[in-house]
């Protein structure tokens, strides 16, 4: 980011996505800029997870409130562009509708989407973003998370570092930690720690302690 102010749009399929992939960068750019960060929710309803426990729409969003407002985000917004894990089955024109809009009445200077990975919800978020900017817009990024590891081959070049410190990665975890839905009482290879040691990985990447990685989709200037 240039300047001394920046308005950064994140798209998010899911509510803990932002900080899975982001979480230590908003907490870098309040240091150094003076941020203003609108993260965008996809994905809204009740669903159960894997092991059985159901998890209320109300619930997410409110951890998801909490957790955000923690890492210093000063707009949250769930769009409701598809029921939690079926993106397929989304009016994706609508949707693509929804990201032009958002573009046009936020004015972003840089916009981040998730990575496609194994989900659908990251997949269809991922090509609606592709579809909304064909007509231009600002730099957009994709930033990765753990469950990445397991889905489509990331993009062999482009990759665009986010340094982070101990602090920064720390209060990412706890922000993390505050989506209970999620990770009490459940073994899951996609938890808070797990971003630990991803952000401990790409910093050794770079030389640095820890870091958090986007890949650049499209940058001018």
């Amino acid at each position: 980011m240039d300047g001394t102010t920046a308005r950064v749009l994140v798209l998010a399929p899911h509510a803990d996505d932002a900080e899975f992939g982001l979480g230590a960068a908003f907490l870098r750019w309040q240091a150094e800029y003076e941020p203003w960060v609108r993260v965008v929710i996809a994905a809204c309803g009740d669903y159960v997870r894997s092991d059985g426990r159901p998890v209320q729409a109300t619930e997410r969003l409110a951890e998801s409130a909490r957790a955000l407002s923690y890492l210093g985000v000063r707009e949250i917004e769930n769009a409701h562009w598809f029921a939690e894990n079926q993106g397929f089955s989304c009016d994706y024109a609508g949707m693509v509708t929804g990201i032009e809009k958002q573009l046009e009445t936020f004015r972003p200077d840089m916009v981040f989407t998730c990575l496609p990975s194994f989900n659908q919800d990251h997949k269809v978020l991922f090509d609606a973003t592709i579809t909304a900017f064909r007509n231009g817009y600002p730099d957009l990024y994709a930033y990765e998370y753990p469950g990445n590891a397991w889905g489509p081959p990331p993009p062999e070049f482009g990759r665009k570092y986010l340094p982070a410190d101990e602090r920064h990665v720390e209060a990412k975890i706890k922000a993390l930690a505050m989506h209970k839905s999620q990770f009490d009482s459940r073994a899951a290879v996609v938890d808070p720690e797990a971003a630990r040691t991803l952000a401990r990985q790409r910093g050794a990447e770079i030389g640095v302690p820890f870091a958090e990685l986007c890949y650049v989709v499209r940058e001018i200037g």
